[in-house]
């Protein structure tokens, strides 16, 4: 008896063992599931942190990129607006003070077309070669269209031969004819009444002044002069008709030219190349 007592009694401890490590090793397996689902659990917060990180910075990024794209235009738009501004500021301060320097300045040399459009400006005055106290300017002449001693501004032509242009002032007896040199403006020829009427012409190739007296009946006188430079006359001619008799209405009429009698025919051949070419400045 004593026998089998024994015997079940180490069975029973046996079995229990084995429960005992059943369970053991259930908990153990429970365990290690446990701490791997942890584990994977771990690993996935981790990587949705880090994913949603990247996503936020990404983001952040990509804003301040454009934040930064759009100063960037902003500034070179304010910038390239600012120095367009200092350009078109400095480009009128220089114009200005150009023009003030070349009406105060008398010493900085001008071209003849900028001096005679500071003359018709009422800038400055023309004198006289022969007389500086005769200066008058453009604003003491009288514009006034409807009166027959009124002056206008004319052409500008090459009258004097030089290569540069004159100015004609249209007006009585032909106007005035203005040369530009020397950093002034001078009257180059003037009508001066009706025994001197200004005008010009073309004659051989050249520019002349030519100045007409058809004042009295029976009578025509013309002188003409040509210059290679204002203030240099290489050339003149005179020419004409008139009464042997001047008391006679009826006597004969001679021709001449520079003082020397020539026919009819060689006068009206001289008139007509002349006169074809005339340019009246009344």
């Amino acid at each position: 008896m004593n026998k089998h007592k024994k015997i079940t009694i180490l069975v029973c401890a046996f079995l229990m063992t084995l429960c005992i490590a059943a369970c053991g090793q259930a908990k153990e397996d429970e365990f290690a599931a446990n701490q791997q689902e942890s584990d994977i659990q771990t690993i996935e917060g981790t990587d949705s942190e880090i994913k949603e990180d990247e996503i936020i910075n990404a983001e952040e990024s990509s804003v301040n990129q454009q934040e930064s794209n759009v100063q960037t235009v902003e500034n070179t738009d304010s910038e390239t607006k600012e120095d367009e501004a200092i350009n078109a500021m400095e480009s009128s301060v220089d114009q200005t003070e150009n023009s003030t320097q070349m009406v105060e300045n008398p010493d900085l040399e001008k071209t003849a077309e900028e001096l005679l459009d500071l003359f018709i400006d009422g800038s400055i005055d023309a004198v006289d070669p022969t007389d500086l106290t005769s200066a008058f300017y453009f604003t003491d002449l009288n514009m006034d269209s409807e009166e027959w001693d009124s002056y206008s501004v004319g052409e500008r032509v090459d009258l004097d031969n030089d290569g540069e242009d004159e100015l004609v002032i249209s007006g009585p007896y032909g106007g005035i004819y203005l040369d530009a040199r020397n950093n002034k403006v001078y009257i180059f020829a003037a009508g001066e009444g009706n025994a001197l009427m200004l005008s010009y012409t073309y004659y051989n190739g050249a520019v002349w002044i030519m100045y007409s007296n058809s004042m009295n009946a029976g009578y025509e006188a013309y002188h003409m002069e040509k210059f290679e430079g204002a203030d240099n006359l290489v050339a003149e001619m005179n020419f004409g008709e008139e009464l042997v008799d001047p008391n006679d209405s009826e006597s004969e009429t001679k021709y001449t030219l520079n003082g020397t009698i020539i026919s009819y025919d060689e006068y009206t051949e001289l008139c007509s190349k002349i006169f074809a070419a005339q340019v009246d400045t009344n």
